[in-house]
C-alpha cells in the first residue's frame, strides 16, 4: 500500500510536469531551490516505479531478471531503495538481447524515434534508440542547462561533436534549436575558423566540442581571439584544471556535461559550483579526505544533476549505477553500470559538510540544490582520445597479430598526458622483453600497425584520429627502465595513465 501510494504521487506530479511543460521556462519551475531533499526522496520512488514497469512491459528485462535471484526494492515510510535489483551493463544485457526485445513492450513505434550509434573498443556499432517522449525530456533539461549557462546573452552556437549517426552531435543540435541559433558544423577546425571570420565578432558564440578540439582552436592565428567573446561547453571526457585554465585565456567560460550514449546526453554538467568545489578539492587534502572515496592519484570531475531524473549509486567496485527515472523511455535502464568510477551526494549533505569544515563560500556559487556526482574515469582501463575511448584490451590483441613485435614487448602501458601547454597527448609506451631491441624504424612501424588496426576495430578511434590534430605518440624503454622501473612495478599491471604536465615531466615522458 506504501509503494502504491508513492507511486501514485509521482505519477500525478509527472503528468502535471508533461502537460505543463510547454518551454524550458515553464520546466525551469520545477526545479525551484529549497525542495532538494523533496526531490530526491520522489527520484527514488520513481526509481521503484521504472523497475516495476520495465519488469512487466520489456520482454528482454523480464529474461533478464529471471536468471538472477534477488528480493527486490525496499520501500517503507522512511526509505525507498532499489534494495537488490540486479545491475546491467553492455556485455550482460545490451548486446545478448534483440533491440526490440529492449523496448517497451517489445515494439518500434512507427513515427517519432531517432535510432544513434556508439562503437567504442568493440568495434562493431551498437544502435541506441530514443522515443519522442524522452527526447522531448532530455530537450527541455539540455535547454534549462543551456539558459544557466547563457544568462542574458542571446550567442550563437557552433557544435563542433562529431555530425552523422554519433550520439552526441545531432542529438545536441535538434535540442537547442528551439532555443537559439546553432551551426551544426562537426570536428572541423577550418570550417569554424571561416565561421567566426564570416560573421565576426559582432555576436556572442558558444563553441560544443571534445576538449582536445577547442583547445586546438586556440592555436589558429586567423582571428584576434581579444575581439571576440566566444565561451565553450565540452563533453566526451573530462578536464584538468590546468587545461581549463589555459581555454579560458580564450574563451570567456569553460564548462562540461556529463553523458553516456548508453543513457542520455547532459545527465550531469558543471557549474560555477561543481567548478569552485573542484578546485577547492585540488587545494585541500583535508577536503579531500573527507568528500573523495577513490584514492587514484586525480581530483575527480564534479557534475550536478536533478535526482528527480537520474538515480546514481555506488556498488561494491566503486562503479556507478545509473537508473533513469522515467518510464516513457522506450528501452529502460535501470541501475545500468557504465563503467565508470565514481559517487553521487546529496546537495544538503554536502552543505553542512562544507560549512562545517570552512568552504561556506563555496555555497554561494551554488544556484541549485542539485545533487553532485563524484566521476573518477573509466573503471573499465581505458582513456580518453579526442572524444574515443582506447583500451589496452584492444592493443594486446592488436600486438598478438605481430608475432614478431609480441615477442619483443614485455608490457605495455596507455599514457594520456598533458604537455606545458594543456594539450592531450596518447603515448603507447612499451617497455622491451629481457635483451630485446627495436630501432626507430621497426617503432614507427609498430605505431602505424597500431593506429591502422584501431581504425579497423575501433569506429570511434577512426573518426577521432582523422579530426585529431595531435596523433599518437609511441616510446619504446629498455627493459626494467624508466616508468617500467622497479618503483613502478605492481602486483597487476598497471595499463593506463592519466597524467598532467607535471607529472609528464617527473616521469620524464616530456622534458
Amino acid at each position: 500500500m506504501i509503494e502504491r501510494f508513492y507511486i501514485f504521487w509521482v505519477w500525478l506530479l509527472d503528468k502535471m510536469i508533461w502537460y505543463s511543460d510547454i518551454n524550458s521556462s515553464v520546466h525551469r519551475l520545477f526545479l525551484s531551490p529549497q525542495l532538494g531533499d523533496f526531490r530526491v526522496a520522489l527520484g527514488r520512488v520513481k526509481a521503484v516505479h521504472t523497475f516495476r514497469y520495465a519488469y512487466k512491459h520489456v520482454p528482454a528485462y523480464r529474461d533478464y531478471l529471471s536468471k538472477h535471484s534477488f528480493h527486490g526494492p525496499r520501500v517503507s515510510l522512511t526509505r525507498v531503495s532499489l534494495g537488490d535489483v540486479p545491475e546491467m551493463d553492455k556485455a550482460s544485457y545490451i548486446k545478448p538481447y534483440a533491440l526490440l526485445d529492449k523496448l517497451i513492450d517489445g515494439q518500434l513505434p512507427r513515427a517519432g524515434v531517432m535510432f544513434d550509434e556508439s562503437s567504442g573498443s568493440s568495434g562493431k556499432p551498437t544502435s541506441w534508440v530514443r522515443g519522442a517522449k524522452e527526447r522531448r525530456m532530455t530537450q527541455r533539461i539540455l535547454q534549462v542547462t543551456f539558459n544557466e549557462f547563457k544568462g542574458n546573452r542571446e550567442p550563437i552556437i557552433l557544435n563542433t561533436f562529431s555530425m552523422g549517426a554519433w550520439a552526441t552531435g545531432f542529438n545536441t543540435s535538434t535540442c537547442l534549436l528551439g532555443i537559439g541559433r546553432i551551426k551544426s558544423i562537426g570536428p572541423d577546425q577550418t570550417k569554424v575558423i571561416d565561421t567566426l571570420v564570416e560573421l565576426g565578432p559582432g555576436f556572442d558564440y558558444v563553441i560544443l566540442g571534445y576538449p582536445p578540439f577547442l583547445r586546438a582552436l586556440t592555436e589558429s592565428t586567423e582571428i584576434d581571439w581579444g575581439q571576440y567573446r566566444i565561451s565553450a561547453l565540452y563533453g566526451g571526457e573530462g578536464m584538468s584544471e590546468s587545461m581549463r585554465s589555459h581555454l579560458l585565456g580564450f574563451y570567456g567560460q569553460v564548462m562540461g556535461s556529463y553523458g553516456a550514449s548508453d543513457l542520455e546526453i547532459n545527465i550531469a554538467w558543471e557549474s560555477d559550483f561543481t567548478i569552485g568545489l573542484r578546485r577547492a578539492l585540488s587545494a585541500d587534502p583535508k577536503l579531500q579526505k573527507l568528500l573523495m572515496r577513490e584514492n587514484r592519484g586525480i581530483v575527480p570531475m564534479v557534475f550536478q544533476f536533478n535526482p528527480y531524473d537520474y538515480l546514481f549509486e555506488t556498488n561494491a567496485k566503486g562503479e556507478l549505477l545509473v537508473t533513469i527515472c522515467r518510464t516513457y523511455n522506450l528501452s529502460p535502464r535501470v541501475r545500468y553500470n557504465i563503467h565508470d568510477i565514481g559517487h553521487a551526494m546529496d546537495f544538503y549533505k554536502l552543505k553542512r559538510l562544507l560549512i562545517q569544515h570552512g568552504h561556506k563560500d563555496l555555497l554561494k556559487l551554488a544556484t541549485l540544490d542539485f545533487a553532485v556526482l563524484f566521476h573518477y574515469g573509466r573503471a573499465d582501463l581505458s582513456v580518453d582520445y579526442n572524444g574515443a575511448v582506447v583500451g589496452p584490451e584492444e592493443i594486446k590483441q592488436i600486438l598478438s597479430q605481430y608475432p614478431l613485435y609480441e615477442a619483443k614487448i614485455n608490457t605495455f602501458r596507455l599514457i594520456s598526458y598533458e604537455d606545458k601547454t594543456a594539450r592531450k597527448h596518447l603515448l603507447f609506451a612499451m617497455e622491451l622483453s629481457h635483451d630485446a631491441q627495436l630501432n626507430k624504424t621497426a617503432a614507427h612501424d609498430l605505431l602505424a600497425k597500431i593506429v591502422a588496426d584501431l581504425q579497423v576495430s575501433n569506429l570511434d578511434f577512426k573518426s577521432a584520429h582523422s579530426t585529431a590534430q595531435l596523433k599518437p605518440e609511441i616510446k619504446l624503454y629498455t627493459h626494467g627502465t624508466g616508468i617500467f622501473d622497479q618503483a613502478h612495478t605492481k602486483l597487476k599491471n598497471d595499463y593506463i595513465w592519466n597524467i598532467d604536465y607535471r607529472r609528464a615531466v617527473e616521469e620524464g615522458i616530456v622534458a
